[in-house]
């Protein structure tokens, strides 16, 4: 057991969200894919006080942007975790829906905060406060969910002495996102909590010490209406041939050499390759795929980066790369988009 250090009452962590560059959906059967930590941040405070005789410890989660509060006992919250773990155990056997596994989308958090306690076996003698902000597009193929997660399990293990290290917290948020998304490939987690770029191919992850090529940009075309585990769903539903998914493979294989050689003009292709896959995977919305052909009669190339969506016409975050900012600005303003250049992050994790 672990005690919450007595000196310091104010904690925190900052955690970077993620891109999928490529690969998307296919590194769920078996091909590989290239990731990049993003300089866009989810930030977890935790402020402790001290518990009344006769009183339980309890948590607060306090969600600003949403204008949302929660407030449950320690004990509750362990509850809470064992509750969605057996839920999740009774969706990978095919006796409910994923959307069953939560009815509220704050009870992630305070699942991955439950479970943080439990399976660290943390004795927690002091109320928990935690206030959420975060940079990232909630459902929007940033990795909202690994980061924030990341973010809260981060300030609650330092809190409480807690050695942890990397690997560990990587291995606690996958546990969390194999809830959120019923079956999540670890890319997630490992970009966020790590930072950098990353190649990932059978479970094994390979740094890459290359930097983000010019005029590549993050474009949000809004939140989609259904969620990533969703999309994947609908995906293995569909039952592509082995082949299909080489066709991803090859193009993660031929973007990892043209990122090695800064070949600009390679890369915008294989986008476009990518982006004709998913496409044929039904996940990107007309108005999004509009939007792309757009960039692409500029001279560039676009592919959603996240699940994309299956209803709607939002299709959360799309990479863009290959146009200068002012014909991408036009091309944004007239659709209703958002846009920033794609600056990666190196840090990963940090806390104090």
């Amino acid at each position: 057991m672990t005690k919450p250090a007595a000196a310091q009452s104010h904690f925190w962590a900052s955690v970077p969200g993620k891109v999928i560059i490529t690969g998307e959906y296919a590194v769920a059967f078996g091909q590989s894919a290239i990731g990049v930590a993003i300089n866009r941040l989810s930030k977890a405070t935790l402020s402790c006080q001290p518990v009344a005789s006769n009183t339980e410890a309890m948590l607060t989660l306090q969600l600003p942007q949403l204008r949302k509060q929660r407030t449950l006992f320690v004990h509750k919250a362990q509850q809470l975790a064992d509750h969605v773990a057996q839920q999740h155990k009774a969706f990978l056997a095919g006796q409910i829906p994923l959307s069953n596994l939560f009815s509220d989308p704050e009870d992630l958090l305070l699942a991955a905060l439950g479970y943080g306690i439990s399976i660290n076996q943390l004795a927690v003698q002091q109320h928990l406060n935690f206030t959420l902000h975060s940079e990232l597009l909630m459902g929007g193929g940033m990795g909202s969910s690994a980061s924030t997660i990341a973010a809260l399990l981060a300030a609650l293990l330092h809190a409480n002495s807690y050695p942890f290290d990397k690997q560990s917290l990587y291995q606690q948020v996958q546990v969390i996102e194999h809830w959120q998304h019923g079956r999540s490939s670890g890319l997630d987690p490992h970009l966020c909590v790590y930072g950098g770029m990353h190649f990932l191919q059978g479970g094994q992850y390979r740094q890459l010490h290359v930097s983000i090529p010019r005029h590549w940009f993050l474009v949000s075309s809004g939140n989609p209406q259904s969620s990533t585990g969703e999309c994947v769903e609908l995906v293995r539903q569909q039952q592509h041939s082995e082949s299909f998914w080489q066709q991803f493979g090859e193009v993660v294989k031929a973007m990892e050499g043209a990122l090695l050689e800064a070949d600009s003009d390679t890369l915008v292709e294989l986008i476009k390759a990518n982006h004709r896959l998913l496409q044929t995977l039904t996940v990107v919305p007309k108005t999004v795929a509009d939007f792309i052909a757009q960039v692409e009669l500029a001279g560039g190339a676009g592919k959603v980066c996240g699940a994309g969506s299956i209803r709607g016409e939002a299709g959360g975050l799309i990479l863009v790369a290959g146009v200068n900012i002012e014909p991408l600005e036009k091309l944004c303003q007239a659709a209703g988009y958002q846009y920033w250049p794609l600056d990666s992050n190196h840090q990963g994790v940090i806390y104090g």
